[in-house]
């Protein structure tokens, strides 16, 4: 009985050691962990936003492309000898514009043009002012002082001011040294030429828009992104230097564009 009352008394004693030791191990609340804060986030600057190429305007529009890949101009649908007297009148910008030493020459070149072809401009200015005279009738020499008037503001666009006179230093030259009876066929060719200067300005223009879109979409304020989406809506067209050198007011307008009359008509 003793050896039994002994053996119950031992096995107490362990249950409540164990229960005490589960207790101590088990039972209290962990102690918290500290957990470290997450890192600040990296700002990355954004790239610098794009520029229109030749110091242009921040927003005009640009000549539209028409359905035979050329761009809609007052160089569009005009015969050869309209080709030649719109190539006088390129001539005729570039010796008033183009001032810097390098194209000194132009105005010399200019005046000995008019002078060695005379003839032959007087003949073909008098094939066009009939044309015109045919296809509007008594309201024809407004109509054909307007285009003209357009045609030199086309060629003033200060932007290609640089590369365009660079052309008209070559082009001059040789229409210059041509025997007359060559030169509607000399513009037929020359022509394109020159307003190649402008189509390349056009087409870098156009990238430049479709860059800054993209980097207002992403980068741009809310305002920004505001005036981007009405100047979308509401574009404006190149202003185009007058012979003093001046620029007048840009205007809203879309494609394709209408250029200010302040230059001289045909007469010039």
């Amino acid at each position: 009985m003793a050896r039994m009352a002994l053996s119950r008394a031992t096995m107490l004693a362990a249950t409540v050691g164990l229960t005490t030791l589960i207790s101590a191990c088990g039972g209290g609340k962990p102690a918290p962990v500290a957990v470290a804060p997450p890192p600040p986030p990296v700002v990355v600057a954004p790239p610098r936003m794009p520029t229109p190429p030749s110091n242009a305007m921040t927003a005009m529009a640009v000549p539209a492309l028409r359905a035979d890949g050329l761009r809609d101009t007052p160089m569009r649908d005009i015969d050869d000898n309209e080709k030649l007297w719109y190539f006088r009148a390129a001539f005729n910008v570039a010796a008033l514009n183009c001032q810097n030493p390098q194209h000194f020459r132009i105005a010399d070149d200019y005046n000995l043009f008019l002078k060695t072809h005379k003839r032959e401009l007087d003949r073909i200015n008098k094939i066009v002012e009939d044309k015109y005279r045919k296809r509007y009738g008594t309201g024809y020499a407004r109509i054909r002082d307007t285009e003209n008037t357009q045609v030199y503001n086309f060629f003033a666009f200060p932007p290609v001011k640089s590369d365009f006179c660079n052309a008209a230093l070559v082009l001059g030259q040789e229409a210059a040294a041509l025997p007359s009876k060559e030169l509607v066929t000399f513009s037929a060719r020359a022509l394109p030429a020159l307003e190649g200067v402008f189509d390349r300005f056009y087409a870098s223009y156009e990238s430049y828009q479709t860059d800054l879109q993209k980097w207002i979409a992403l980068y741009g304020s809310p305002e920004m992104r505001a005036t981007q989406a009405a100047q979308m809506g509401a574009t404006v067209q190149p202003a185009a230097s007058t012979s003093n050198g001046a620029a007048p007011a840009a205007t809203p307008t879309g494609n394709p564009p209408k250029l200010p009359t302040v230059l001289p008509s045909s007469g010039d």
